[in-house]
């Protein structure tokens, strides 16, 4: 168990499983609480992965003062270990603030909101993979509050249990953003 869970930290931080790819301490991807008021998005958790790893998008409109796209990257397969990332790009919104994400990709609403909401389905072997927990039950996956403005995007990820070998393809599951079918496993 402890060998697990040691392999599945050295795996996160290949990964880099927190907002943006380099956020500074203290900032959204390394909340330690629940805060008050969500901190903006600070330049360095601007996306930075490569666009044309994006292999599906969708708009969504959320009640009816914000609009955000959400862009799925490529799956990564790594030993016994799937990584999603994706963005969320603020298309439009109404407020002062930005969007605010809070719970948007939470499975259960808390004081610190996660991405745990996002589920892969092996349509082969019909079973769902939720994220992975580390040792202590905390997801393997982006956390913390965190408010895009407008025309920024933030990069998230989940980690998960890779499905048997021979299955090379997987639907994905983003809150707001909905199933995307047939996903390869790269």
């Amino acid at each position: 168990m402890k060998r697990n869970a040691v392999l599945i930290a050295g795996a996160l931080l290949t990964a880099g499983c927190q907002l943006g790819s380099s956020a500074p301490s203290g900032s959204p991807g390394t909340s330690s609480g629940a805060a008050s008021t969500p901190p903006a998005v600070s330049p360095s958790a601007v996306a930075s992965l490569p666009a044309d790893q994006v292999i599906g998008s969708r708009e969504v409109t959320g009640n009816n003062w914000y609009k955000v796209r959400i862009d799925l990257y490529a799956l990564r397969r790594q030993d016994k270990l799937v990584t999603v990332n994706f963005a969320a790009t603020v298309l439009e919104h109404d407020r002062a603030g930005g969007w605010d994400v809070r719970d948007a990709f939470s499975a259960v609403p808390s004081g610190t909101p996660t991405v745990d909401g996002v589920h892969l389905v092996d349509t082969k072997n019909a079973k769902k993979h939720l994220v992975a927990t580390d040792a202590d039950g905390k997801c393997l996956c982006s956390s913390g509050l965190v408010t895009i403005d407008r025309d920024r995007s933030v990069v998230f990820s989940a980690t998960f249990a890779a499905p048997p070998a021979d299955v090379n393809a997987m639907d994905v599951f983003i809150p707001l953003a909905g199933t995307f079918t047939d996903v390869p496993l790269g």
